[in-house]
């Protein structure tokens, strides 16, 4: 199945600068391990990302994503990313990812938006993402909104709309909070609701395209275990329906990473 990238997968954002002494360099390893039922073989994924803080307003880094998907095989991701920050409430932000030679995974995605913080609790954002696969390219427009609850809790509403394959069109929502507990540990629950695009070769070698619902749950905790250096971990579970109805599948995903930054 090919899959448009998902807002409930782990990650670790690019933040905005701090007033304290600036740390160049960040790094992020993570793991994560997909289980599935109805008898499919399970996922792996592995991802490393680099990012050099230039100065306050400029944040470049790269990033290798090693998928793992039998029977299809392996897949790699090198991206390119950046984020800039010309005023306190403006980030402007890109990625590039490649994958030169792919079983599953999108050719290339490229992807773009900003984040306007339009008073001190309320942000508005936009982006845009473009996967181009062997069998035909997908698009999609995300906009959404983060809310400061408290100064503790944050609110985030996102909605994409989608083409795909020039004949396909798809929606999904998601919702996720964030807890800012003590000791700089963080929690965040997160819900999604919406259709991925899927393509498969038909009985007579040409590309069958339909659309794939799917309801998306995780739970992610945020550890610091000393100043610059914190775990993080979580799960993931999705219920994935077929096109016509009924379970295609349920997916567990657990995932352990590390953020070190100096």
């Amino acid at each position: 199945m090919l899959h448009a990238e998902s807002d409930l997968k782990a990650k670790v954002p690019v933040e905005e600068p701090e007033i304290e002494q600036l740390k160049r360099w960040t790094v992020v390893p993570s793991y994560s391990y997909s289980f599935f039922n109805k008898g499919l073989d399970s996922w792996q994924e592995e991802i490393l990302q680099i990012y050099y803080q230039a100065n306050r307003q400029l944040v470049i880094g790269g990033e290798i994503d090693i998928l793992q998907r039998p029977p299809s095989g392996t897949d790699i991701y090198y991206s390119a990313l950046a984020a800039y920050y010309p005023w306190n409430w403006l980030e402007l932000h890109g990625k590039i990812s490649l994958s030169p030679d792919p079983n599953f995974a999108a050719k290339q995605i490229y992807a773009g938006g900003l984040a306007y913080q339009v008073m001190p609790r309320l942000s508005l954002i936009s982006d845009y993402q473009r996967f181009n696969f062997i069998q035909g390219s997908i698009d999609q427009f995300k906009t959404g909104v983060t809310l400061g609850i408290t100064d503790e809790i944050f609110l985030s509403l996102r909605y994409v709309r989608g083409w795909a394959f020039s004949d396909l069109e798809y929606n999904y929502y998601s919702a996720s909070l964030d807890f800012m507990l003590p000791g700089k540990r963080r929690l965040n629950l997160a819900f999604s609701y919406g259709t991925d695009p899927d393509s498969e070769i038909g009985s007579n070698g040409t590309a069958v395209d339909s659309l794939s619902p799917a309801y998306t749950y995780s739970v992610f905790f945020t550890q610091p275990i000393r100043k610059d250096l914190s775990l993080f971990l979580g799960a993931q579970y999705t219920y994935r329906l077929k096109a016509s109805g009924g379970e295609l599948y349920q997916q567990m995903t657990p995932t352990v990473g590390l953020s070190w930054k100096f």
